[in-house]
């Protein structure tokens, strides 16, 4: 059974694997995401750095994504912050390329 809860806070979440499925096909799929987004942020003051998944728009986004996203900035609906989240969402990328 795959993992459905990721962070170090359990931040982001899924109900089922079915929904966790919906997410991984759609950040994969969609022109409207960017899943690939490094942040230098310790260099503001955070503990280090940030991998993040940034979304576009609304349009056409899972509710299972917008569940687990905080709010964007200038040009960014919104964006999942959570290491383990992204490093899966990139792996999986990876295995799908073979």
């Amino acid at each position: 059974m795959p993992k459905l809860i990721y962070g170090r806070n359990g931040q982001v979440r899924f109900r089922s694997e079915e929904e966790l499925q919906i997410a991984i096909d759609y950040i994969l799929s969609s022109d409207n995401v960017d899943f690939r987004i490094h942040e230098d942020n310790q260099e503001q003051g955070a503990w280090g750095p940030e991998e993040r998944i940034h979304f576009k728009s609304e349009q056409g986004v899972p509710e299972c994504l917008k569940r687990n996203m905080t709010a964007g900035r200038p040009g960014i609906y919104g964006r999942i912050n959570c290491k383990d989240f992204c490093e899966m969402v990139r792996a999986e990328a990876r295995n799908r390329m073979r």
